[in-house]
């Protein structure tokens, strides 16, 4: 009886390893865990946020309309998050956005963004440890071809940086 006792325990201790390594590869292997390097370059894309096709346009050149999300989470302090901002279609500006926190200065600053384009995913400029910071998303709107602000839109957002999964 002894004997299959040290058994079973040696056959479950071999199956929690193995599950703990499996967990450990798949989660250095997710999309989340992307970006942990200097590689990372953002992608502005053409066209509307997906599920925002359907938002209002810009009509009316007198207006300015964007997208940004209003609570941005990054599952490791050096991975990208969901940044999901957006040039609205028919503005005749560009823009760019920065996330300004009291305590830490500039952590964000996006590429320029066209009208009817949109970014993603980004990483911070800086890594910030775990937590949950209110920042002012600034919106600059760009003179597209000089490059100089013509207004500045400010936002109240929400950055969450998660802990890092073996950190």
């Amino acid at each position: 009886m002894r004997s299959s006792g040290a058994k079973l325990t040696l056959v479950s201790l071999l199956v929690i390893l193995t599950a703990v390594g499996m967990a450990w590869v798949l989660a250095w292997a997710t999309p989340e865990a992307e970006g942990g390097g200097k590689d990372w370059s953002s992608t502005v894309e053409k066209g509307r946020l997906p599920g925002f096709e359907d938002a209002n346009v810009n009509n009316d050149g007198r207006y300015f309309f964007y997208q940004i999300c209003k609570d941005v989470e990054f599952s490791r302090p050096d991975a990208p998050g969901n940044v999901l901002i957006e040039n609205t279609t028919g503005n005749t500006f560009d823009m760019r956005v920065e996330y300004e926190s009291e305590e830490y200065g500039i952590v964000y600053r996006s590429p320029v963004l066209q009208p009817d384009t949109h970014l993603l995913r980004d990483k911070l400029t800086q890594e910030l440890p775990e937590g949950t910071y209110p920042v002012t998303a600034n919106v600059y709107v760009l003179d597209p071809e000089t490059g100089n602000e013509e207004e500045v839109f400010k936002e109240s957002i929400q950055l969450r940086i998660k802990k890092p999964f073996f950190g």
